[in-house]
């Protein structure tokens, strides 16, 4: 069990979760707007596009908060 709290810990900031929260928001807007009527069944649930708008949420602010502490980082062994 402690194991799960570090992961979490871990890999879950303020960041990633305002993200995840964007995507859900932008998925299911982008589902009323235009995806309920595709055939597609990816955009055809509001259910998938949620996920999909979760997951790209939080793998956008993961690269974002991840390249500035990579630059920071190079800063600081100069």
């Amino acid at each position: 069990m402690p194991d799960i709290n570090r992961f979490i810990k871990n890999n879950f900031n303020l960041s990633h979760i305002i993200g995840m929260s964007i995507g859900v928001a932008f998925g299911l807007v982008y589902w009323y707007k235009k995806g309920q009527f595709s055939d597609n069944i990816l955009k055809n649930s509001p259910i998938l596009m949620t996920i999909w708008g979760l997951l790209v949420g939080y793998i956008l602010m993961d690269l974002v908060f991840n390249a500035r502490k990579r630059k920071n980082e190079e800063e600081n062994k100069k």
